[in-house]
């Protein structure tokens, strides 16, 4: 723009050519003289008016669209996020989050420009300038109600993390993750997880195009150092506990508690309670060998003596490893060490029988009670095809003996010293029998005499498994009883041909004389 300095010379030099080019012809310097001395001054003047009404309606637009944006904005919660080179758009409505389309965006914002503002001249520009703000507003740095986090926490808490503490530490380390923060940490899971991990993953792929965010879950490797281990312990057996829906509210409030806290080991610097700080920080503040220093003095005892007439206690390799793994057990800690790799180091510490397999003058307080397990599994369980037993019925045979075992212990036993069992649903064992309670004979002998008690009575009518089973326990409420399911599995193999209606023995069961 030219400087209001040089303005008059330019008007005058403008002038003096027009003089100069219309000087023969009268009519045009008689219309020059009008539009100059009597014309431009009005029109300058309305020129100016209309300029100053258009700033003034353009301003009260710019006022009218600011304020309609961040009504809008605020009634309707939008985010972005960039998936895979294409755009995905988010909405929430302050207590779940979804995915939403960009039409449907346009839609409502049309719509509601035409119907509830004055800037239906500026419609489009106000669409453009809404899509605008809403693509600068990012899902990864979105505030959830105290709501949305609540129902997060409820979703993860007790049924998958023990606490609260625990699941809002998850959180907040997922969040570290999907926002690529301490990349060099290593959480090492405690618990069956490999199904919700992989679970997360999938849905943060489809959710936000995000990959891999569990990279740093590991069960564990040797070659990590320990103080980038972290420890995290999941509830076993979780199956669909988070769906896709509720995945997105989980990943919005992971990356809030991220933001918020800074990172996970910041969460549990300032705000975890000291359990779940000690056990998180477990690998981090104790080295491998202060571990199995620990383990030794908690599970090992030394019957090393002076004299050669008193006996030589021996703890067989395999034994060592249950105690090992009972040690991590009791502190719900994962496996940190390979076992060939413990069993070198405890070579090393202990007197050792390599043809024997077996350490020298070592025993454990840990282990009377196991030997005796073991003694009675070897002696009265046989195996038997076609049979079972639950956990629960192998605790009330070895209680009956003197032995206290809980069913959890029992199965952890059976499981290290008798793998090649086939135990099903954690809750009883196919193919076995024990010698000390011949079920088969039980039941046998309690249907004889229900049979008896029908023939009696002369009813005629159809009896119920469920009237057999209770006359069962009836008859053996002084010693054990079978599950009801193993008593109706009995019912169908060996009276199949009396059911009626699935669940009944016909009155011929019990009317008609065996051959």
């Amino acid at each position: 723009m030219q400087s209001t300095s040089e303005l008059p010379d330019k008007c005058n030099d403008t002038i003096a050519v027009l003089l100069d080019k219309y000087k023969d012809n009268e009519y045009i310097l008689q219309r020059l003289d009008y539009h100059i001395n009597t014309g431009l001054e009005t029109t300058l003047h309305t020129e100016a008016q209309n300029h100053e009404q258009r700033l003034i309606r353009a301003n009260n637009l710019a006022n009218e669209q600011a304020m309609f944006v961040k009504v809008f904005l605020s009634k309707h919660r939008y985010y972005y996020l960039m998936q895979n080179n294409l755009g995905c758009f988010y909405a929430y409505d302050g207590k779940h989050y979804r995915v939403v389309k960009e039409d449907d965006i346009l839609h409502k914002l049309l719509n509601t420009i035409s119907h509830d503002s004055g800037l239906q001249d500026w419609k489009y520009k106000t669409k453009n300038n809404i899509i605008k703000q809403i693509k600068e507003t990012t899902l990864l740095k979105a505030v959830p109600e105290s709501a949305t986090i609540q129902y997060v926490l409820k979703c993860l808490s007790p049924k998958v993390f023990p606490t609260r503490d625990a699941a809002k530490y998850f959180l907040t380390l997922l969040g570290d993750n999907i926002l690529k923060k301490n990349r060099d940490n290593i959480y090492l899971i405690y618990g069956k997880a490999k199904n919700f991990l992989t679970q997360i993953d999938s849905y943060a792929y489809i959710t936000m195009g995000q990959t891999n965010i569990t990279r740093n879950f590991i069960k564990y490797h040797e070659s990590h150092a320990y103080n980038n281990c972290r420890l995290l312990s999941i509830n076993d057996n979780m199956e669909d506990t988070i769906s896709i829906d509720q995945s997105l509210d989980m990943f919005c409030v992971a990356c809030h508690y991220s933001n918020r806290f800074t990172s996970a080991d910041d969460y549990i610097a300032r705000k975890a309670g000291e359990t779940l700080k000690d056990y998180t920080l477990y690998l981090k503040n104790n080295s491998r060998d202060v571990i199995i220093d620990t383990f030794c003095s908690e599970m090992l005892d030394n019957t090393e003596c002076s004299t050669g007439n008193l006996p030589i206690y021996t703890l067989k390799w395999k034994d060592m490893h249950y105690l090992w793994k009972s040690f991590l057990l009791n502190l719900n800690l994962p496996n940190m060490i390979y076992f060939n790799t413990l069993k070198t180091i405890l070579v090393e510490r202990y007197e050792y029988s390599e043809i024997q397999d077996c350490f020298i003058n070592i025993t454990s307080k840990h282990l009377p009670r196991i030997c005796e397990f073991i003694e009675f599994w070897e002696k009265h369980v046989h195996s038997d095809a076609g049979n079972e037993l639950e956990i629960d019925e192998i605790c009330n045979l070895i209680k009956v003996r003197g032995m206290q075992m809980d069913d959890i212990e029992v199965l952890k036993v059976i499981n290290h010293f008798f793998s090649e069992e086939e135990i099903i649903d954690n809750r009883y064992i196919a193919n076995i029998s024990c010698d000390l309670w011949n079920k088969s004979d039980d039941i046998a002998d309690a249907l004889n005499k229900l049979k008896e008690s029908c023939r009696e009575k002369g009813d005629t009518s159809f009896l119920s498994f469920e009237e057999a089973y209770n006359f069962y326990c009836d008859t053996f409420s002084a010693k054990q009883v079978v599950s009801k399911g193993y008593f109706e599995k009995y019912l169908r193999t060996t009276a199949g041909h009396y059911i009626e209606y699935e669940t009944f023995l016909h009155s011929n069961w019990y009317t008609q004389t065996e051959n």
